[in-house]
């Protein structure tokens, strides 16, 4: 089976982490015998703003590496910055991308997977009818929390290349369910729930160093809680710290870790200064995974109260360390929440829900280690890349051999 994925979100060395899932993917169906090929474009940027600012840092990246034991190219497509034109990208990244992808082609594709469906996925649908090939279209959730409301034209390119496309995977049950996919689907059957999943060897338990409280890795003797995630305010970073000084009061030796960079981190800074929180509150930006890892390891409960989330990677990586989580209701990760117990949802913003469902956890730590058994087990089990591998390359061979 020769697959050809196409991603602008599989890691490159300026953004080393957020399409993360895409590539540890990629490495599963390899492991299975997949001969993958990867398409990972990234935005054009003038050699002379090579180190200057945001995207400085794009010119540097190479044209083809091999990270995996599989070829990786990154073809240069016209983007924008703050996704102006966004409307145009799968026209943008078609043009960009198609000497590659036609070079790709030529040497034998069976099946194109893209992730997302705007703009990734109506590329490669284009692509994919002129080369009569049939195309797989993974919905991580912006497509349906973002892409669907930003305009007529996006909602459109949406339904259309999902449409035309011969399989769709969907990461949770949510999307199935709350986005009216019902009313403009074609083929209901065509779409499928494949969870993501963890690398278990990526995620082995292993003492922090210790030292001072600001360096990741370290161990308090309180209670550690832990968000892992972009700082936008979806995550729910700022409901968080809105309920501590009430949960501090109580737990005077509570603190707050915080992994991730983004345009809210001022604003929390502030916030946590005007709350009388600063100091058990701990902003570590962005960690290499390695990092972020040894810092999931230390903590003694994961949080991310976070809307608009399909199915967060991050909450596996929680329970494989055999921590409990929280979550939000009516978000994908609440599915497993509801059914398993391995840790508790709480309405999005909800301050006062949130302050109740953490004291709970503190207030009975053999229970929150049960919930953290719980889940490591139900990880081990259903939420590995493996399985997800397994059950991608069985869609893949039904698309094939139809």
């Amino acid at each position: 089976m020769r697959v050809l994925i196409l991603s602008h979100m599989y890691p490159n060395r300026v953004g080393p982490v957020g399409g993360i899932f895409v590539r540890q993917q990629a490495q599963a169906l390899a492991r299975l015998g997949v001969e993958v090929n990867v398409v990972a474009p990234i935005p054009w940027v003038p050699g002379f703003m090579t180190g200057r600012g945001k995207w400085g840092g794009y010119p540097l990246v190479p044209f083809a590496e091999q990270p995996d034991g599989f070829a990786v190219r990154h073809p240069r497509v016209l983007e924008f910055p703050r996704s102006l034109f966004f409307e145009y990208y799968p026209q943008t990244y078609a043009w960009g991308i198609e000497r590659v992808v036609t070079e790709q082609i030529a040497r034998g594709v069976d099946l194109i997977h893209a992730h997302v469906a705007h703009p990734d996925g109506a590329a490669a649908l284009r692509f994919g009818r002129k080369y009569k090939i049939p195309v797989v279209v993974t919905v991580h959730g912006q497509d349906f929390a973002y892409t669907l409301q930003r305009s007529q034209t996006c909602a459109k390119s949406v339904r259309a290349t999902l449409q035309g496309a011969s399989g769709v995977i969907l990461v949770s049950a949510k999307l199935k369910t709350q986005y009216g996919l019902e009313t403009w689907a074609d083929q209901l059957e065509k779409y499928r729930v494949i969870y993501n999943g963890v690398d278990l060897e990526d995620v082995v338990q292993q003492p922090g160093p210790q030292g001072n409280d600001s360096e990741p890795g370290t161990k308090t003797s309180g209670q550690i809680l832990l968000t892992v995630g972009f700082l936008r305010p979806d995550k729910g970073h700022a409901v968080v710290l809105k309920a501590l000084p009430e949960l501090i009061r109580q737990f005077p030796d509570l603190e707050y870790r915080i992994v991730g960079d983004g345009t809210e981190r001022p604003k929390l800074e502030a916030l946590a200064q005007a709350l009388g929180i600063g100091r058990q509150v701990v902003f570590l930006g962005s960690l290499p995974h390695p990092e972020a890892m040894t810092e999931m390891a230390q903590c003694d409960t994961f949080i991310l109260p976070s809307w608009n989330e399909a199915f967060g990677v991050v909450y596996l990586e929680a329970m494989a360390y055999g921590k409990p989580i929280i979550g939000t209701t009516e978000e994908g990760i609440s599915e497993i929440l509801a059914q398993e117990d391995v840790g508790k949802a709480v309405p999005a913003r909800d301050v006062a829900a949130l302050t109740a469902a953490i004291r709970g956890l503190l207030e009975n730590p053999q229970a929150a280690q049960a919930m953290g058994a719980r889940g490591k087990e139900l990880v081990t089990r259903r939420f590995t890349w493996d399985y997800n591998a397994r059950q991608t390359l069985q869609m893949y061979k039904e698309i094939v051999n139809h």
